[in-house]
């Protein structure tokens, strides 16, 4: 019974790394734009975050 929950554990793992394998060698090159603008509007909006929490004090 342990045997077969492993098997399954092991199948899905290495079906998950395929995957993000098949992601990155196809459509990250189509989504690394989308990507970078996202980051940079994350960092923004924490640096305008921390500078208004410094304003207060």
């Amino acid at each position: 019974m342990i045997e077969r929950i492993w098997t399954l554990i092991v199948t899905l793992c290495k079906g998950f790394a395929q995957g993000v394998r098949q992601y990155i060698d196809n459509d990250l090159q189509d989504q690394l734009p989308l990507m970078i603008f996202a980051a940079v509007l994350i960092v923004g909006s924490l640096l305008i975050r921390m500078i208004k929490k410094i304003k207060n004090r």
